[in-house]
């Protein structure tokens, strides 16, 4: 089976789903609307705004794609039609799949779309008026899918090392936790600037801890935009999987661990070649211009292959199979590492 096990759900509205969901909730926005002609955009001209036109190793690039799509987020049944949509494409696009709900950035971004300062509202009322329901709609958009398809469909929880206010995280984490049973883990993303550009915050962690004790299978971006030490402070927290994790090619050391261990690395070409494409010149270079997934899979690492954000990287899960494959990529043993993995997520 082709399980795409590195998706997230911001990254894959199409923009065929957006302009229909822009239709059908009359979402005149300037992104998706030509006042001038009065009439919506065609998905053509939406993907030029949507979808990276070169690679590039500032990431602002690829997160300014996901801001614009969140222009759609103006209701929760808005967020569930796009949802539904998202794992419809993505059923398509794969045998099964995991998606990833950043849930903390679409609740904060509907309050913003709706003119609400989001940091003005209550903890409390911030994760059960605003984030629940935004969760609901996406576990239901995803029963409603799986129905629709028979493709397996899981969704884990992302929460940002941004971590921009730590009683709306707190507040989050038992209403979130109520819902375990619908969920498969949790993940830590997100894009920070600065010396340090995969932080752990001590009060993510903290959140963290208390929440892995309902949800255990814990996924961590890491040794994407930092180094191997990333890795490395990364598997003190004992994940299951590690999201990206190329730059732990740079240490013999931490491949070594990652191998003992059994941690999953979530490799993700067309990313990697999009986002940080220097330092994958650099790792390409210094293993004989094998690709990271290639050289992880000499290196006795466990390896799956993801589609990350479909839409801003101008790809999809097929594609990157396909990737692999020129590439040189043991097809047969990514594929049972994607059944070792999915068996760790389902049992």
């Amino acid at each position: 089976m082709l399980l795409d096990l590195h998706r997230h759900l911001e990254g894959s509205h199409s923009p065929r789903a957006l302009l229909d969901v822009a239709r059908a909730f009359d979402i005149r926005n300037p992104l998706f609307f030509d006042e001038t002609k009065g009439e919506f955009r065609t998905p053509d001209q939406l993907a030029a705004q949507l979808t990276m036109q070169a690679p590039s190793d500032d990431a602002t690039v690829f997160y300014q794609c996901i801001l614009k799509a969140r222009a759609a987020y103006v209701s929760v049944a808005a967020i569930g039609a796009l949802a539904l949509e998202a794992f419809r494409e993505a059923a398509q696009d794969s045998d099964g799949f995991e998606m990833r709900l950043s849930l903390f950035s679409m609740a904060r971004t509907l309050l913003e779309n709706q003119q609400r300062a989001w940091r003005e509202v209550p903890p409390v009322e911030f994760a059960e008026a605003h984030a629940r329901p935004v969760l609901l709609a996406v576990l239901a958009a995803r029963d409603q899918a799986a129905r629709e398809t028979g493709k397996p469909m899981l969704v884990r929880v992302g929460l940002s090392r941004t971590f921009e206010s730590e009683p709306h995280y707190r507040a989050l984490a038992p209403m979130i936790c109520e819902h375990a049973r619908a969920l498969v883990g949790l993940d830590v993303l997100g894009i920070v600037t600065g010396p340090d550009t995969e932080p752990l915050p001590p009060g993510l962690l903290s959140v963290l801890e208390l929440m892995r004790r309902d949800l255990p299978d814990l996924t961590i971006h890491a040794g994407e935009f930092a180094g191997h030490a990333s890795v490395d402070r990364t598997l003190a927290l004992a994940p299951r999987g590690i999201g990206h994790g190329v730059h732990a090619l740079q240490s013999p050391a931490t491949l070594e661990r990652l191998a003992k261990e059994g941690v999953t690395l979530e490799v993700c070409p067309s990313s990697n070649h999009l986002l940080i494409p220097t330092a994958l010149a650099k790792l390409e270079a210094a293993h004989g211009g094998a690709t990271p997934l290639k050289a992880l899979q000499q290196a006795q690492v466990h390896c799956v292959l993801g589609s990350d954000d479909p839409t801003p990287m101008g790809t999809s899960f097929r594609r990157e199979v396909e990737v692999a494959r020129e590439k040189g990529v043991d097809l047969v043993r990514l594929e049972a590492d994607m059944a070792r993995r999915w068996a760790q997520l389902t049992t």
